[in-house]
């Protein structure tokens, strides 16, 4: 009995030692670990690729800048154009799955260059998913929305004699094609159809109540997939016309001050849905919100998220190091942490520099 009672109480103080050190181990300043991998540049990227991530785990996109303008591609990660059935793409980097969009935001009709020169600054805080562009009298302010998918983007325009801000949405493929009996209708309704096979694509520019939409949908045989992203103005007044077959233009008055451009985005696999409607209720969620209304619920959303799990990589080389900063940067867009794709390619780089795969090694603990 004494020796039983003995076990028990050696258990429960060894339980209590572990959970003492857990919890000492447990203490940590999550943001100034997460943003050792936070990205500043201080010169616009030469590829839209090297690109600022930001996203909520269903809609993304990089943000890249021109001296004149900030440039963003709409993605979703539920957009499938085609189905498991295709004949028409053979080869599956060849189909057009995930994208919906191009946006750009051109500050500069004719004055001088803003996103240039030594007052340029590109900042990607990865702990809050915010990315800040500084250039000349002008600054930015992205986010990624986690309660619905909007993208909100902060124009702070302090030049001396500010110009008109356009906004710019273009279809990601546009093609002249001959098809008997819709050539006319298809441009009456701002629309591009492009074929492949038995395969069609369509891309239709369309303006709602002050504010404008980029549909697509996407046929083969019974299967049938649509996007639409929607963008409207808060905090100024906004005029939309279409610039030509591929473009629909927002147009911002010149002024000085902020304003906000929303940019929402839906999925549909539903022929008889509205998907543009859809990615409009996203808009209206979000347009009684301030900026800094929406940037207080998205901090909130990764302050939950990073506690969730924190890698600890360590390789001989020193490379797994860096990937770490890698890693949270592929969860940003995600919303999730790529733990095993990161340990695959550790070893990828262990066993391609003739080294053992023992020698990398991932967990998720406290570093």
């Amino acid at each position: 009995m004494k020796t039983t009672a003995s076990v028990i109480l050696l258990c429960l103080f060894w339980a209590e030692t572990l959970r003492a050190q857990t919890s000492r181990l447990l203490k940590v300043n999550y943001q100034s670990l997460v943003s050792k991998a936070d990205l500043s540049y201080s010169e616009p990227v030469v590829r839209s690729d090297e690109g600022m991530p930001i996203g909520n785990g269903r809609m993304g996109t990089v943000v890249w800048s021109t001296p004149s303008a900030l440039h963003f591609q709409i993605n979703r990660v539920d957009l499938f154009c085609m189905g498991n059935n295709t004949r028409s793409f053979p080869k599956g980097h060849t189909d057009y799955s995930s994208g919906c969009g191009y946006m750009d935001i051109n500050v500069v009709d004719y004055g001088d260059d803003v996103f240039s020169g030594k007052t340029f600054n590109q900042h990607l805080s990865v702990f809050e998913g915010l990315t800040t562009d500084k250039g000349n009298g002008i600054t930015s302010r992205v986010i990624m929305w986690n309660d619905g998918d909007v993208m909100a983007t902060e124009i702070d325009d302090q030049r001396a004699n500010p110009e008109a801000i356009n906004i710019d949405l273009r279809m990601l493929r546009y093609g002249i094609e001959y098809s008997a009996g819709t050539n006319y209708e298809l441009t009456r309704r701002h629309a591009v159809q492009i074929r492949t096979m038995n395969h069609v694509a369509t891309s239709r520019l369309e303006i709602r109540d002050g504010r404008f939409l980029l549909i697509q949908d996407f046929h083969e045989g019974t299967f049938y997939s649509a996007s639409a992203v929607a963008i409207g103005v808060a905090g100024r007044k906004s005029k939309a016309i279409y610039c030509n077959e591929a473009t629909v233009q927002l147009s911002a008055p010149p002024a000085r001050g902020t304003f906000t451009i929303l940019t929402a985005s839906a999925t549909s696999y539903d022929r008889t849905e509205d998907v543009g409607g859809l990615a409009l209720k996203q808009l209206d969620a979000a347009q009684p919100k301030s900026f800094d209304d929406l940037v207080k619920d998205t901090r909130a959303w990764w302050s939950g998220f990073w506690p969730k799990g924190i890698a600890r990589l360590h390789s001989a080389d020193g490379v797994a190091g860096r990937r770490r900063k890698e890693l949270y940067l592929l969860s940003l867009p995600h919303g999730v942490l790529l733990t095993w794709d990161l340990h695959a390619a550790l070893l990828r780089h262990a066993v391609g520099h003739g080294r053992r795969p023992a020698h990398v090694g991932v967990a998720i603990l406290v570093e």
